[in-house]
């Protein structure tokens, strides 16, 4: 993964843009690939503590 993407802030900016979301697939979407990222985000902060 590329280091300049925080994959927290990816996640918090996918979930705002999940709840401004009126459309019932669209808002699903983006609140899975905001989970993705706050996954990412915490396997990167296992990485760095081990």
């Amino acid at each position: 993964m590329c280091p300049k993407y925080d994959p927290q802030h990816e996640a918090e900016a996918a979930m705002k843009r999940a709840a401004a979301s009126s459309d019932g697939a669209d808002r699903q979407r983006l609140i899975q690939l905001a989970l993705a990222w706050h996954q990412l985000a915490r396997d990167r902060r296992e990485e760095q503590t081990d």
